[in-house]
């Protein structure tokens, strides 16, 4: 596994933007901003590794987590160990073994009786025993994909910055226009 991936942004222009804003309109705005911008990632990854891998969305998201650090910084957490098999989509026997959503793997089975979407085994050799359970790997296409969306995070929170500035700006607007004179 390489070392974690941090992505680094020049905040000079954040700061021209929120300079005409007073300090809690601008934490509500980058606060937003972090959140939205957590969300777009999030999504991002998602799509590119479901490309890539034809592993459901639905279950990279779940890998796919966000947390705020602090007032003005947030961190997203991607998790990278081999998925189970039987998280794919709903395991079918088949002549050859089990398929799981687009994947097939050969000699696969189930615990029909006891758990028929329950975890797929294998064997690992000729003999009986010992078997595994079935996993995928992903984190090759799962790093790709997020380094590819972190290369682009710089351009996408400016913009987002941008729209959450003039939104504040908008009620700030409106805040005045109704309280003013008469």
């Amino acid at each position: 596994m390489s070392e974690p991936l941090k992505v680094e942004l020049d905040t000079r222009q954040v700061d021209e933007l929120l300079r005409g804003l007073p300090p809690s309109a601008m934490q509500a705005a980058w606060r937003r901003t972090l959140r939205k911008i957590s969300t777009w990632v999030k999504s991002q990854v998602a799509k590119l590794i479901a490309k890539d891998t034809k592993v459901p969305q639905k279950v990279l998201r779940q890998r796919l987590y966000f947390f705020l650090r602090s007032r003005d910084s947030g961190k997203v957490w991607l998790g990278l160990n081999p998925l189970q098999a039987n998280r794919l989509g709903t395991p079918r026997q088949t002549r050859r073994g089990i398929t799981v959503g687009k994947h097939r793997f050969a000699g696969a089975w189930t615990m029909a009786q006891r758990a028929p979407t329950g975890p797929v085994f294998q064997r690992t050799g000729k003999a009986r025993y010992p078997i595994v359970e079935v996993k995928l790997e992903w984190d090759d296409p799962g790093e790709a994909a997020f380094q590819k969306v972190a290369a682009q995070v710089e351009a996408r929170l400016l913009v987002v910055l941008r729209q959450e500035v003039n939104y504040e700006l908008q009620k700030a607007l409106g805040r005045i226009g109704s309280h003013g004179t008469r």
